[in-house]
């Protein structure tokens, strides 16, 4: 049997089922609630202290402010691929943002746009919803236009989930011993078994991170059948919980894992022979230079294994 990587799960059932396999991990289309991200915060400009992590803080107190002209951008990057049904904002009194698109991303370079609208050029908070899509590592808000010369953009939350028609969760640590803790592993995609008869197949998302070959005892598929959308030949699915122990894993690199840098010195010294010409030059001397040493580390980002 070959080596898994932790990515692929197939749940083979009793009779044909059918139903909407590209939407399941999509469903539900309308619950979910507000929430404040967590991540790594940047933006295509900044004024003064005023940074981007100030819009995502969970105070409408503090905020992010850019007086550069033209587009401008502030983003999010979470530690796991999230999958968003829409957001919110909240602009003050001025300076407020006017057209937008929201992008997302799973490596900061290709964007697939969510959304795009305008906010009115009122105080408060500002709701915009569409339908869940695809998981993302990265999301960026680009503001295209504004009513007055500054932006100031106090607060994002984003709608997000609150149950799923699906899940796949399982126990794993983010690093090398650090507490273990529930995973709601990021679904990719679900498709009929290419080969395997009444079959589904559930493929994870590429993030290196959304795999369960780290698990550390069982795995456990959840379904809904109130949201989701499998159907038998007797009709809708009812819920179900199945667990199980994954074997044969290869497990990959983990990129918490520890490190140890040694810098040492190694110093090579060479003897010169000196031949004397006059035996009687009382001028005649012989110097010791000393040596100095410097080491210099160079940051160069951290690389994911």
């Amino acid at each position: 049997m070959s080596k898994s990587e932790g990515k692929k799960i197939a749940i083979k059932f009793s009779d044909r089922v059918m139903g909407n396999l590209d939407m399941l991990p999509k469903l539900p289309l309308i619950t979910g609630k507000f929430t404040s991200l967590k991540g790594y915060f940047s933006s295509s400009s900044t004024y003064s202290t005023y940074y981007p992590s100030n819009a995502f803080d969970g105070s409408t107190s503090t905020m992010w402010y850019t007086r550069t002209s033209g587009e401008q951008w502030i983003q999010v990057s979470t530690v796991r691929p999230i999958r968003l049904g829409g957001f919110r904002w909240y602009v003050g009194s001025s300076y407020r943002p006017k057209e937008f698109k929201v992008y997302g991303s799973n490596d900061g370079i290709n964007w697939v746009e969510l959304y795009s609208g305008t906010s009115d050029d009122t105080a408060g908070w500002k709701e915009y919803y569409w339908q869940y899509g695809d998981a993302f590592l990265y999301h960026r808000w680009t503001i295209t236009s504004r009513y007055s010369s500054y932006i100031y953009l106090y607060e994002i939350e984003a709608f997000m989930h609150d149950q799923k028609a699906i899940r796949v969760t399982g126990l794993q640590r983010d690093y090398v011993r650090g507490d273990l803790k529930e995973i709601d592993y990021a679904i990719k995609s679900i498709e009929h078994h290419p080969t395997e008869e009444n079959t589904i197949l559930i493929t994870l998302h590429d993030n290196y991170q959304e795999a369960f070959d780290e698990v550390e005892g069982l795995l456990t598929i959840e379904y809904k059948g109130q949201l989701g959308n499998l159907i038998g030949y007797g009709g809708a699915l009812e819920d179900f919980i199945v667990s199980f122990s994954p074997t044969d894993l290869l497990q990959s690199p983990n990129p918490g894992i520890e490190e140890r840098l040694t810098v040492s010195a190694n110093t090579t010294s060479i003897l010169v022979p000196i031949t004397y010409h006059n035996i009687y030059d009382l001028n005649e001397t012989i110097r010791v230079v000393g040596l100095s040493f410097s080491t210099q580390l160079i940051y160069s980002s951290i690389e994911n294994p």
